[in-house]
């Protein structure tokens, strides 16, 4: 296929990508007799560039007893539509605008299992300090990326102090009573409390299998200037400016009509779309009681623009240790 080209499988067949596609593909579409898989490549990592994708039949990345160990990178291409409405629908945003649209269909994605997904600090970590101690042993690698979440008075984008850190060195028990000391590449740039009552949480980011909005068309372009007052908060006078953040358009993924979804070990970054009705970065939608062995799990999201996870008319889907 050319650039831009959808791409509809072959029916009664199953289709192994063994290698990144270099060219940036439209609408790959996934019969219901057939099934789209990803081989592992110990080479180089997998990626795909499309604009999305409609799964009748399968989408597969490893299996619960077989999990997918190599990178794999899907990035979802799409600029915000000009036609919404004021309740958040449009004729250009459909399923599978900028979006895996699991339409009757399996998404069964299974990236290498990482434990545990988070932790918490065994102690304070100061402002300018570049490792930090968490209560449990960690299976995370140098390169992989952390949060560190904001222990402020008050968390708002104006006083935002959650952290995005890289991990350059782990350390097993380095003292009795301590799981692991996770070094980083750069100092915190602030202080993040343990104490008797409460401790930090630390949650890995970094999954091998990743599944994002495209760079070049899913960050808002109206930022909150930061300048706005008005309201005083711990002897601070500030207020979200008006009207701002309202363009973030990231991918999504969404299960319904009666699709099912197995999703474990996968990354989701710059996915939601602010605004857009039903869009949002995984989204099991009125399933009823027919996805009762679904599960979202083991997975992160991050720089999403419109919630994280929707449970819609689904009964018995299972959420568990997503950051």
């Amino acid at each position: 296929p050319s650039t831009g080209d959808d791409v509809t499988l072959p029916s009664n067949s199953k289709v192994i990508i063994t290698q990144s596609v270099t060219q940036k593909l439209g609408v790959i579409t996934v019969p219901s007799t057939s099934e789209l898989i990803f081989d592992e490549n110990d080479v180089a990592p997998i990626t795909l560039d499309i604009a999305g994708m409609d799964v009748q039949g399968a989408l597969r990345a490893g299996s619960e007893s077989c999990r997918y160990l190599t990178e794999l990178n899907i990035t979802l291409h799409g600029s915000r539509p000009t036609d919404l409405n004021k309740y958040g629908t449009s004729s250009t945003a459909v399923t599978t605008y900028k979006g895996i649209s699991v339409n009757g269909g399996i998404i069964s994605m299974h990236g290498k299992q990482e434990y545990p997904t988070w932790s918490r600090l065994s102690e304070s970590v100061p402002a300018g300090q570049s490792y930090l101690l968490v209560q449990e042993q960690v299976s995370w690698k140098a390169g992989q990326e952390i949060v560190l979440v904001t222990t402020a008075i008050h968390d708002s984008r104006a006083m935002h102090e959650n952290e995005v850190l890289t991990i350059s060195s782990i350390e097993q028990t380095p003292v009795p009573g301590v799981g692991s000391a996770i070094h980083f590449t750069t100092p915190a740039a602030h202080a993040h409390i343990a104490n008797n009552g409460y401790q930090a949480e630390v949650g890995l980011l970094t999954r091998n299998i990743k599944v994002q909005g495209s760079a070049s068309d899913s960050e808002p372009t109206d930022p909150d200037t930061g300048s706005c007052t008005g309201q005083w908060h711990h002897g601070t006078n500030f207020a979200p400016c008006p009207w701002k953040y309202k363009t973030g358009f990231g991918g999504h993924i969404i299960v319904h009509s009666g699709g099912r979804g197995y999703v474990e070990g996968v990354e989701l970054f710059r996915m939601g779309q602010t605004n857009v009705l039903g869009r949002y970065p995984f989204h099991f939608h009125l399933l009823g009681n027919n996805c009762d062995d679904c599960y979202f799990k083991e997975n992160s999201i991050h720089r999403s623009y419109y919630r994280c996870i929707s449970i819609h008319g689904t009964h018995g889907a299972t959420v568990s240790e997503n950051v």
